[in-house]
């Protein structure tokens, strides 16, 4: 008998090496595609927050014949908020909430600060969460959230009620209604994307969205905020100390530094303040930020989610910001999406 017919069928050690490093090959051209399609479900799902919330504003408007103002709440009383709510809580009923809306207003009472003393601040709302913000801790802190409210185009009195100088949605304690937006509904943004702090009082990360920086000369020209990332590397900061507060830590609380966020610089921009205190500043940008590649997304008054790019005309960002509500944006396509009545004729795609 041939020594040929005791011969084992089976690969080589060559062929084996070779099976291998084909399906590695394949594995390494396969996974971004996965990541890419699990990254476009996140993304889908996030706008779909953005619309509900878009919708209930809506509902809200349908309601009370106004949209929620941008602080609300009880100045005075043991349980005193300070009049900090944000419209998030006011929106509440309308996101399927209306449990939690009942606990926070027993007794007629907005119960305590937005950020302490009661147990409804500390809770993270999935329908205020980016699937694709990674630095959610969902049941710790003060309650995260993804999305943050129109203030306009101003980097001064943020704050303030009055109308003729509000430039955005959500003015102080101010309601406006439909009429107010005289821009069109679909030419206005009303909500917009976050990417919110990693834990309150935690290690600061380099992220421009994350961390407010102080520096000055920002109402005279909101490049110097701009300036602070490095060229190199658009991630990394290079001037000005970190304040004390980040962003996205108090879905509760109205103060834009947790809320709030203008059309100044454009998408994934660093927020910057004249002041030590990212509270309560003076002075004061606040721009958006996001995990989604190339820009963020954003809810229109008309609730419709469009996409906006980190490269959206900003105008001329070494002009101081604007005053009164009629005067047009400098600051193009991006400051005139965020004033509601300033009379500008840009549309987005």
């Amino acid at each position: 008998m041939s020594s040929q017919s005791f011969r084992r069928a089976g690969f080589t050690l060559v062929e084996l090496l070779v099976v291998i490093a084909i399906i590695g090959v394949m594995v390494g051209l396969l996974l971004p595609a996965v990541q890419s399609a699990r990254e476009a479900a996140r993304r889908m799902s996030c706008g779909n927050n953005l619309k509900q919330l878009g919708l209930a504003m809506h509902n809200y408007h349908d309601t009370f014949k106004v949209f929620p103002a941008g602080l609300t709440g009880t100045n005075s009383g043991a349980l005193s908020n300070g009049g900090r709510l944000s419209p998030f809580v006011a929106l509440l009923p309308f996101i399927e909430q209306q449990p939690l809306m009942d606990q926070i207003t027993a007794n007629n009472q907005r119960s305590d600060v937005p950020w302490a003393g009661q147990p409804w601040w500390n809770i993270t709302l999935e329908a205020l969460v980016c699937p694709s913000d990674s630095g959610v801790q969902r049941g710790r802190d003060r309650g995260k959230n993804s999305y943050v409210c129109n203030h306009g185009d101003r980097a001064t009195e943020l704050e303030n009620w009055e109308f003729e100088r509000g430039r955005g949605v959500f003015l102080g304690n101010r309601s406006l209604n439909m009429a107010h937006i005289k821009d069109g509904t679909s030419n206005t943004i009303v909500f917009c994307e976050i990417v919110n702090s990693p834990g309150y009082g935690g290690d600061v990360l380099e992220v421009p969205g994350q961390v407010i920086r102080s520096i000055g000369g920002i109402v005279l020209s909101p490049s110097a905020c701009l300036a602070t990332l490095n060229a190199q590397d658009r991630r990394r900061f290079i001037t000005g100390s970190t304040a004390d507060r980040r962003r996205g830590d108090r879905w509760a609380d109205g103060r834009p530094a947790f809320t709030g966020f203008q059309t100044i610089l454009p998408p994934n921009s660093p927020s910057c303040v004249e002041s030590t205190n990212s509270e309560d500043p003076n002075n004061a940008i606040y721009s958006v930020y996001s995990s989604h590649p190339g820009g963020v997304q954003a809810c229109m008054a008309d609730s419709s989610v469009k996409f906006i790019s980190d490269s959206i005309d900003t105008g001329n960002l070494a002009l101081p910001t604007p005053g009164r509500v009629t005067t047009q944006s400098p600051y193009g396509i991006w400051g005139a999406i965020g004033t509601r009545g300033a009379g500008e004729t840009v549309q987005l795609p």
